[in-house]
């Protein structure tokens, strides 16, 4: 039993060591530095040389206020400006897609035609089963053909395509209405 006691002893005064060292080590780096007050206080030569420790930071400084930096954006790329650019074709089939100038004109079937308050619409049908109103005045085609005329069982579109000579030509398509067989 004299053992263990004796050991316990050693290890609690090992212990003992080791936090004295580890708190001798931490304190020891830590250095004070004296405050401009307190270097004044030990004497001139002390505070001659925090003197001429200024002086040239402040030499320094002016150097730095001197020294002007000019951005050059000459041959870089502006970081405000997208990479890749859309047309305005490519925009203008975008804001298109799905309506009335997504199809050629010859692409439609008319339907019906309906009469409210002296002023007709016409009911078309696209190719995919997809209906849709005009009336005079419309844009509808690849060609932005315009609905000029709209009568009891027909409506005339104009509008101006391009032949194979890249001349604008004026077109007038007729939509007629499904008239059945026995008429």
């Amino acid at each position: 039993m004299a053992k263990t006691e004796k050991n316990k002893k050693i290890a609690a005064l090992f212990s003992i060591m080791i936090s004295i060292a580890f708190v001798f080590s931490v304190f020891s780096g830590c250095k004070k530095e004296p405050s401009l007050a307190e270097k004044t206080k030990t004497g001139a030569a002390g505070a001659q040389k925090i003197e001429s420790a200024q002086q040239p930071m402040a030499q320094g400084a002016a150097e730095a206020k001197e020294e002007v930096y000019v951005y050059d954006p000459k041959g870089r790329v502006d970081p405000f400006v997208p990479l890749v650019e859309t047309t305005k074709k490519e925009k203008d089939k975008k804001a298109i897609a799905g309506t009335l100038e997504s199809y050629d004109v010859t692409d439609f079937k008319l339907i019906a035609i309906a009469e409210r308050e002296n002023k007709r619409y016409g009911l078309l049908l696209a190719r995919d089963n997809k209906a849709y109103t005009v009336r005079e005045g419309s844009v509808l085609g690849l060609h932005k053909g315009i609905v000029k005329e709209i009568t009891p069982n027909k409506i005339v579109i104009f509008e101006y395509t391009k032949d194979y000579k890249g001349e604008l030509k004026p077109r007038q398509v007729v939509l007629e209405l499904f008239k059945g067989e026995g008429e």
